[in-house]
């Protein structure tokens, strides 16, 4: 809408900025919560090594009392700890791995700049060629009667103003067209790069996601699997062998 009150005339730009509006708007409303999501990941790694840390703690001070006591506290750390060493990687990997989108995030305002610069040319195209034009039309409505009044030196100014308004209006012209090649060119370029980071990164992403879950898996499998060796007759463990 702002291309065309601006006056484009382009339908190649008309429908660029339709669909790069569309997807920066996408693009603004969701890199913000995958980066939060990527933080409460890290923010979850790090609570559960620090509550790892803590119950680690706990066991060694209960251990001089109650060894029995002791050994679920100690068999529970163990899968925090590792628990939230995994997670913390993760967080890591995803991190690195949502910078593609993060950089284009960040560029979708520089990419408006772009458009707006493209409705500054358009404005001071319509401004220039419409100063011409009414330079032109003056020296018509006047060149006549000028002549035959004798006044050449006012015509031949009116001529050269003419002429000059006539060649800005080409200038700006010439600059909105340029403005609108460089434009295509830059949102292609930076198209192709999105398409092909934003490919290899998701690739990324589930793979690293998909090894993390199962390697917690394992993690907790594996407590669980010290829980039975040193309570097997614990009614608590024997539901979980139904499960």
């Amino acid at each position: 809408a702002q291309q065309v009150a601006a006056g484009e005339d382009s339908a190649e730009i008309l429908a660029l900025a339709a669909y790069e509006g569309r997807r920066i708007g996408a693009v603004s409303s969701s890199v913000p919560k995958v980066e939060g999501a990527v933080g409460l990941i890290r923010e979850r790694g790090d609570r559960l090594g620090a509550t790892g840390l803590e119950m680690s703690k706990l066991a060694k001070d209960v251990g001089w009392c109650d060894r029995d006591l002791a050994g679920p506290m100690e068999i529970l750390s163990g899968g925090l700890l590792r628990s939230g060493r995994r997670t913390k990687r993760l967080g890591l990997e995803l991190a690195a791995a949502v910078a593609p989108f993060v950089i284009q995030y960040r560029m979708c305002k520089y990419e408006q700049m772009a458009f707006a610069d493209r409705r500054g040319a358009l404005k001071r195209r319509t401004e220039a060629r419409s100063k011409a034009d009414g330079r032109a039309a003056k020296l018509m409505m006047n060149q006549t009667s000028m002549q035959s009044m004798g006044r050449l030196g006012t015509l031949e100014r009116m001529e050269t103003e003419a002429a000059m308004y006539d060649e800005m209006a080409t200038e700006a012209s010439r600059e909105a067209d340029d403005v609108a090649v460089r434009l295509q060119t830059e949102v292609g370029r930076i198209g192709s790069i999105r398409v092909r980071e934003w490919d290899a990164s998701m690739k990324v992403i589930a793979s690293g996601m998909k090894e993390a879950c199962a390697e917690n898996a394992a993690i907790w499998e594996s407590a669980l699997e010290a829980f039975k060796r040193e309570f097997p007759d614990c009614p608590e463990i024997e539901s979980a062998r139904g499960v």
